[in-house]
């Protein structure tokens, strides 16, 4: 049996990856911190052992570092790779349909995951999250010759600034939309561009590319760029979908998961049933339940189009109740880039309370113009009820801040949904 180890492996990439390995009958271990992430439990159910950063890297055949660390350093026969080349290179001889965008890529990867099981079709599939409701994973080997990957733009490793989807050839590709993100990579919305623009384009001719024209840059491209693959767009104003999830975002992932799925074969009338088999994913409007009548969310968003729809979807399916966001921005560099669009989504909360930033492994002494001060001024000029919190106060000062029938929403993609384990012992 081949070993394979992954440094970093409680990353959600990582732990999805190492699953379908697993899957594929690899033996698989791994190193990380010993703090907590979204993919302990299922790291533990499957009996993978984790080690410390600091141990040894073991005897095995294959070696897989996450992006979040340098390549390390080992012998020569034991060559490192990226998680995004490990990836590639385990889906190469499979019909990949990749779903790319700065929001919605993890749900409509879930989706379509979840829509090829209940169809009965043994799709394997590549999904950041820590869970999937009814699925047994968020990474699974499969038999079919389809294998769903959620395609991610940021960089392969420290090194390689090219996207990890660049090593990945689609033979269906989703872009739930095209945004100017990750500005310590991207330096403005055209190098954005080039990047999407290649992924589309090595799309072959018996492909199909999927995408939302009520998008400004989705749109663009699909008039600018010469294409031998088909095209599918779908937008908002199509019929809505019998869905046992809420919100506009939703229905658009879903549009585009139905689209995706028929393009595999998969009948219309089966994509229908089947879509309405997916409940939900880890960190996507994961519902925590209720307590004294507070109604528990959170939510992976961290870029201000993603709080936007989220928030208008909170206010839209619970009309009359006090939206109680809690919101963690991840990395200086995105907040510094994007700080009035930021202010702007965070105020649509009836009550903004913001954590002290996230910083990035990739930060780490870099020096920032943001500071919680000046992020705080910047939210409170749309909205006059916005407050800062630290780790210590944020529990406690949100659980009096709120009444019953609100509603409390942890946001962003760092450990801002930590909080919910204080609000449930209240």
């Amino acid at each position: 049996m081949q070993k394979a180890f992954f440094i970093g492996i409680k990353g959600v990439g990582m732990t999805s990856l190492a699953l379908s390995m697993q899957d594929a009958g690899w033996s698989v271990s791994g190193s990380d911190t010993d703090e907590s992430f979204i993919t302990d439990e299922i790291l533990n159910k499957r009996g993978i052992k984790i080690q410390s950063l600091s141990d040894p890297i073991p005897n095995v055949d294959k070696i897989i570092y996450s992006a979040a660390y340098p390549a390390p350093i080992t012998p020569e026969v034991f060559v490192p790779i990226s998680l995004a080349q490990a990836l590639a290179e385990f889906v190469v001889d499979k019909h990949v349909i990749a779903v790319a965008g700065v929001g919605g890529k993890t749900t409509t990867t879930a989706m379509l995951a979840t829509m090829f099981h209940q169809a009965g079709r043994d799709v394997g599939y590549y999904v950041g999250t820590g869970s999937i409701s009814g699925l047994d994973a968020p990474g699974h080997c499969g038999t079919d010759p389809y294998f769903v990957v959620e395609a991610d733009e940021y960089a392969i490793s420290k090194t390689d600034t090219r996207p990890k989807f660049s090593l990945i050839t689609p033979r269906v590709l989703i872009t739930t939309n095209i945004i100017h993100d990750h500005p310590d990579i991207y330096p403005d919305q055209d190098s954005t561009l080039v990047a999407f623009s290649s992924l589309i384009t090595r799309i072959p001719e018996s492909g199909t590319w999927i995408f939302n024209d009520s998008d400004p840059l989705s749109l663009k491209l699909y008039k600018g760029l010469t294409l031998v693959c088909k095209t599918l767009a779908y937008n908002g104003d199509l019929p809505r979908l019998d869905l046992s999830v809420f919100g506009d975002q939703n229905q658009l992932d879903a549009q585009a998961s139905v689209l995706a799925a028929q393009a595999t074969g998969m009948s219309h009338e089966l994509a229908l049933t089947s879509i309405k088999a997916y409940t939900g994913a880890g960190r996507r409007q994961e519902f925590h339940g209720e307590i004294d009548g507070r109604l528990l969310y959170d939510d992976y968003g961290h870029h201000p189009r993603e709080i936007e729809l989220t928030l208008n979807s909170f206010k839209k399916h619970f009309p009359g109740q006090r939206v109680l966001l809690i919101f963690e921005s991840h990395t200086y560099s995105r907040t510094e880039a994007l700080l009035e669009d930021f202010a702007k989504a965070i105020a649509i909360a009836d009550f903004p309370f913001i954590m002290p930033i996230f910083e990035s492994a990739r930060e780490k002494g870099v020096p920032h113009k943001i500071t919680p001060e000046s992020f705080i001024q910047a939210v409170a000029k749309y909205n006059s009820q916005a407050k800062s919190l630290t780790w210590d106060n944020a529990g406690q000062t949100v659980w009096e801040s709120s009444l019953p029938g609100d509603i409390i929403l942890t946001m962003g993609a760092g450990f801002v949904y930590k909080l919910h384990d204080l609000f449930k012992l209240k």
